[in-house]
């Protein structure tokens, strides 16, 4: 059982359609920009205050890069996992499968690649200045320390929203409904954290909001915490219930 569903994950990764940009229309390349263009900016706005939040690069990131690969996957023209017989309860839950291998994927290639890159930096620095090593950093640099184990949760919860979503607006056979749904559950999304982020305290080591410091220090944070996962608990099975149910209707009226 677990052969074969290791050996179906690989045929849905195979699956993503080869990229050929030559092919690709200028008005959907400048698409692509705008969106990355705001993404970029949503995200700087929302996560950066006078330290850059890396704790939510990835659980923010990961999911919408998945997202696009997996809607890539299952509406490209190359869908070889079509060509095996399954039923389509297995297909749909290996479609909700897939951006967690992926997710492990790219945070483990990250990970590696993050750490030998560091240790290169790390050695470059030591060999051309190896006293820098051995300053200690000034008062001024010292800070409080806070537990941000409230703003992790958040953020697996936002990751654990996003990909469940995602997987589900992806069954949508109509391209115009499912980009309006991709860009009405963004704008919500957006909204709600920005939101968030204007009712949140200043961080006692800044003089600007933290996300995820100020989240910590925030007095609903706890409230908030219990809601949020709540529903991503009822967002997450709601999403595959109709995820399968739009795969089967797509099926069904071919």
């Amino acid at each position: 059982m677990l052969k074969k569903l290791i050996a179906y994950q690989k045929l849905l990764l195979n699956s993503y359609p080869p990229i050929d940009i030559n092919s690709q229309n200028p008005l959907k390349v400048l698409l692509y920009v705008f969106a990355l263009a705001v993404m970029t900016f949503m995200y700087i706005f929302i996560f950066f205050g006078n330290t850059i939040s890396t704790n939510s690069f990835l659980p923010f990131n990961l999911p919408i890069i998945t997202i696009w690969m997996i809607n890539g996957i299952f509406h490209g023209n190359h869908r070889l996992f079509e060509t095996v017989p399954v039923s389509r309860k297995y297909v749909t839950l290996n479609m909700f499968l897939l951006p967690i291998v992926m997710i492990f994927i790219m945070y483990i290639l990250f990970c590696v690649s993050g750490t030998v890159l560091l240790g290169i930096i790390l050695g470059i620095v030591y060999l051309t200045d190896p006293q820098s090593f051995s300053k200690s950093p000034p008062d001024s640099a010292i800070n409080q320390l806070i537990d941000t184990s409230k703003g992790d949760l958040l953020m697996l919860c936002i990751l654990v929203i996003i990909v469940f979503v995602g997987v589900a607006i992806i069954f949508i056979k109509s391209k115009k409904l499912r980009l309006s749904s991709f860009a009405g559950f963004a704008v919500i999304g957006y909204g709600l954290l920005t939101f968030l982020k204007l009712n949140m305290p200043i961080s006692p080591n800044s003089d600007k909001v933290e996300f995820f410091e100020s989240f910590s220090v925030m007095p609903q944070a706890n409230t908030i915490l219990i809601c949020i996962s709540i529903a991503a608990v009822i967002i997450s099975i709601a999403s595959v219930l109709i995820g399968y149910n739009l795969y089967v209707g797509k099926l069904t009226k071919v």
